[in-house]
């Protein structure tokens, strides 16, 4: 049961999120309203603009009032301890997304369009195990 003008469903999510749920969308459509006239006036633009209209700044401390004790100040902090993972590492192939896509070149393909070889007579289109010329 949806009830656009009050802003409920019986499903609950559109009381808790205030943002329509698939129920509220679907009827939204069926009288003709926009669905992003159905969410409550806190995600509006004009709503996040007046939030932080005022500036927002950090508590300031001056700094002699931190008093850091002295076997802290000395303390050597190390990293903790790790092992390896067991078994080989993985190699990463590609260090960036972009490194990736200008690999694969303009065919979209991982491969590259190399021919196989045959290692005893060198004619490409088989090879070795498959190769029946004569030695």
């Amino acid at each position: 049961m949806v009830d656009l003008v009050r802003r409920t469903c019986s499903c609950g999510k559109f009381d808790l999120l205030k943002i329509p749920c698939r129920h509220d969308i679907k009827a939204g459509f069926s009288v003709g309203r926009q669905v992003h006239s159905l969410t409550d006036e806190k995600y509006t633009t004009s709503s996040w603009i007046s939030v932080y209209e005022e500036s927002i700044n950090p508590i300031s401390v001056p700094g002699d009032a931190w008093i850091v004790p002295e076997h802290v100040e000395k303390a050597k902090v190390l990293p903790p301890e790790s092992r390896r993972a067991a078994g080989r590492r993985k190699k990463r192939r590609y260090k960036t997304v972009e490194d990736k896509i200008r690999s694969q070149g303009s065919n979209g393909s991982t491969k590259g369009s190399t021919k196989r070889k045959c290692s005893r007579c060198g004619i490409e289109g088989h090879n070795r195990s498959t190769c029946d010329r004569a030695i």
